[in-house]
């Protein structure tokens, strides 16, 4: 919360933080093990394709009984599953590589969102910051607030996470990433709201 601190002013303070879900990693690690699944499915597709024909061609009567002698010999004629590997067409170790690169890329970028994002309320204003070398803040004022909705899904009824909407009076709407226990978020920025009001009715 490196910008929320850094931005407080006079007496301000913050009432609460919101914070990513567990199931948001989860997501993030979803997609590095589909990338390291698909890339073992095309490569161990490959090697089984190879290793069939080879020994078909060497042993074409071989009996099913035989087949994992047979599978030891392919391969070890081959020199090894690296030789087959080495060997293998360049579109199914291109498709391979790719399939794991889009992986880690997807889950580097779910996890450099998580690390770059601050959602807090403060005791005079809502405050989402996205990004850390391109920067988008979006702020609004507690006492500018007109709505607030909180959308989950079933999945988000069970596991305790959702989007919080916020509606301004005259200036649009700020839509937070999903986030751990909305509900108290929301009930954060309603707090806040409130003791804006009693002391603007106090001064």
């Amino acid at each position: 919360m490196e910008y929320v601190t850094q931005s407080l002013t006079g007496n301000e303070k913050v009432v609460m933080i919101g914070r990513f879900h567990w199931i948001y990693f989860m997501g993030a690690v979803f997609w590095i093990v589909l990338g390291v699944g698909l890339c073992i499915a095309i490569i161990g597709g490959g090697i089984a394709w190879d290793v069939n024909s080879g020994i078909k061609a060497a042993y074409p009567n071989l009996p099913d009984e035989m087949f994992w002698r047979g599978w030891a010999d392919v391969v070890a004629k081959k020199g090894g599953y690296i030789a087959i590997i080495r060997d293998m067409h360049m579109f199914i170790r291109g498709a391979a590589f790719i399939a794991l690169v889009l992986g880690i890329i997807l889950f580097a970028h779910m996890m450099m969102v998580r690390a770059t994002t601050e959602v807090a309320v403060t005791s005079s204003r809502l405050v989402l910051k996205e990004g850390i070398v391109s920067r988008n803040v979006d702020e609004m004022s507690v006492d500018r607030i007109e709505s607030v909705h909180v959308i989950q899904s079933i999945l988000g009824r069970i596991f305790n996470f959702g989007t919080v909407m916020v509606r301004g009076m005259g200036i649009g709407e700020i839509v937070l990433p999903p986030l751990a226990n909305p509900v108290a978020f929301r009930n954060a920025l309603e707090k806040a709201r409130q003791a804006h009001d009693k002391l603007a009715r106090k001064g």
